[in-house]
């Protein structure tokens, strides 16, 4: 079979794989099996942060390597990243060595580089992606060494875009049901998880509220099913992202 036909074939292989995906998880394994065929070891699809964020909340899809996903998280790498920073300034894909290659870079930026190979990361392919609303990601792909036709940048390109839209549509589908479910919180499950907020036990929320302590348990477990939360935190930070209590 020649380069060409193998490379169509992991493209559409994917397209068709990825379209039957149920979850995040399994447009991972497609993904996984694209990037062997391309020579690609690790992957992650990510928003970019404005300035002041972090990036902790903007990954999509994560499969680099563990230590240094740690790594890049906890020292905020993503603001002095080269790749990152390339990333904003085109929409055109691009392979590290080649569009780095003769840039002047800061050490915080030659930092990030260098240690990215000490977990096998010393070259990659990067997909920028600008939505018509300002909203930017990348998919980005790391290996030992990148050689990669143009036929295979091509599909590389097609197969992250289509990858990024899957996952796009997972969060949007997520985020209908979180708020249909935000809809079904009654006023006073609302005034129970308030109270919780404010660091109230069961037994003083039902003195406020008037309610018995078994009452306000009632109330907390029916909230706590509508918005899909396991504990008490859980039920408050959901209930502040959804905006039903502030």
């Amino acid at each position: 079979m020649s380069d060409r036909r193998a490379t169509a074939n992991a493209m559409f292989d994917f397209i068709t794989e990825s379209s039957h995906a149920r979850d995040n998880e399994e447009v991972l394994a497609s993904l996984g099996k694209a990037a062997m065929v391309f020579g690609m070891d690790c992957y992650a699809i990510s928003g970019i942060p404005l300035p002041n964020e972090r990036i902790d909340p903007y990954f999509m899809l994560n499969a680099w390597p563990e230590g240094w996903f740690e790594r890049y998280v906890r020292e905020n790498y993503v603001h002095v990243d080269p790749v990152i920073h390339r990333t904003k300034m085109s929409d055109e894909a691009f392979v590290w060595s080649e569009a780095l290659s003769g840039k002047p870079l800061s050490r915080a930026a030659k930092r990030v580089m260098n240690e990215a190979t000490e977990f096998g990361m010393m070259d990659g392919y990067s997909v920028p992606l600008h939505s018509v609303g300002g909203f930017q990601a990348i998919v980005t792909f790391g290996a030992r060494k990148v050689d990669l036709s143009d036929e295979q940048r091509g599909a590389l390109h097609i197969i992250s875009i289509y990858a990024h839209n899957r996952l796009r549509t997972f969060l949007a589908e997520a985020t209908d049901r979180r708020a249909a479910a935000a809809v079904k919180v009654s006023p006073r499950e609302r005034e129970v998880i308030l109270w919780c907020s404010a660091g109230k036990t069961n037994w003083e929320i039902g003195q406020i509220l008037g309610i018995s302590e078994k009452t306000v348990q009632h109330e907390i477990a029916s909230a706590s099913r509508k918005l899909n939360s396991v504990n008490r935190a859980q039920l408050i930070a959901e209930s502040i992202r959804l905006g039903i209590i502030r």
